[in-house]
């Protein structure tokens, strides 16, 4: 397995954390009867439970562009330094994100989605160069 394709493996278990720590909140706050029942009568969401649910709405996002670039680099058997690079500064990044999104960091937190774009860049720019 590629780096990147075992990178695309960690973005998924980081999205996959972020839903468990996303259903853990439910019933912290709002008992086990209702998070267990239909949810029909619709609760205010707590500061964590909406930064959470905006971190992973943010995650399915970059996972959107991030994951069929690396299908297609594997597709394609392109794998160079620059995109090794790229999916480890992608993962790496996106990890720091939702970090700094949980814990209400502002500008840092733009800083790591600044980064991660930066990682999609460098795995887009050699599979542009080749033609695909």
């Amino acid at each position: 397995m590629t780096f990147e394709l075992l990178s695309l493996v960690g973005v998924v278990g980081v999205l996959f954390l972020l839903l468990m720590f996303q259903g853990a909140l439910v019933p912290l706050h709002h008992g086990f009867g209702w998070g267990l029942g239909s949810r029909d009568d619709a609760r205010q969401l707590t500061v964590m439970q909406g930064r959470a649910r905006r971190t992973i709405a943010n995650h399915l996002e970059g996972m959107a562009m991030f994951a069929p670039l690396v299908i297609i680099l594997h597709l394609a058997d392109i794998s160079t330094s620059v995109t090794v690079w790229g999916a480890g500064l992608f993962l790496v990044s996106r990890i720091g994100f939702a970090l700094m999104y949980l814990g209400g960091v502002p500008v840092l937190r733009s800083v790591f989605w600044g980064a991660s774009i930066a990682g999609l860049l460098m795995i887009a720019f050699p599979l542009i160069k080749a033609g695909l």
